[in-house]
């Protein structure tokens, strides 16, 4: 099964507060911004120790768009063409009509409601759009901010995967799994 998306065009998102746009090689330094932030990547991945590096990301995250395997936008307040997140469809399966979620936001910008716009927005193009039937998310289970995200957008808590992930802490930590399907989003 193929999606009907018209792969000729990236698809620019529009939420209430937020824009979702391709990701530029410009938008390096934006990036770099808050993937350098321990506090933003607590609970995502290594923070970065240059620009190098988020250029790379961008390179690598272009790539999966190109392959049509994934979309990767970067998120801007409206006001502002500015990165202030990264938000994601990844692990897309077009036959079985599911894919992944991913997000994340500098951390000056938290408390705004603006990742939640932006993956509500996300979110309606993968329902509309791709025709999904799922969207699913993994997140450690102690970020209690992310999970109030995807409660807040309707996910439900579907199970757990034990001593997940290794943490900054020197501890594994649990990984939630969560669920959205189609008929339950709002």
């Amino acid at each position: 099964m193929t999606t009907g998306f018209d792969f000729s065009r990236f698809p620019t998102l529009r939420g209430d507060h937020t824009i979702l746009r391709e990701l530029e090689p410009a938008d390096a330094a934006d990036v770099f911004a808050f993937r350098s932030d321990a506090e933003v990547q607590r609970y995502n991945s290594e923070p970065m120790q240059d620009v190098v590096e988020a250029a790379a990301l961008i390179d690598k995250l272009r790539e999966e768009c190109m392959g049509h395997r994934a979309f990767h936008w970067a998120i801007t307040h409206r006001e502002s063409p500015r990165v202030i997140g990264l938000a994601g469809l990844v692990s897309w399966e077009p036959y079985h009509r599911r894919a992944e979620i991913g997000y994340d936001l500098r951390r000056d910008r938290w408390g705004e409601g603006l990742a939640t716009d932006a993956v509500r927005a996300m979110l309606k193009f993968a329902f509309t759009e791709l025709d999904l039937n799922r969207a699913e998310a993994q997140t450690i289970a102690d970020n209690h901010q992310s999970v109030k995200l995807l409660q807040r957008l309707g996910f439900r808590w579907e199970g757990v995967r034990r001593a997940y992930s290794w943490e900054e802490d020197g501890n594994f930590h649990d990984g939630a799994i969560y669920g959205l399907l189609r008929h339950e989003h709002q």
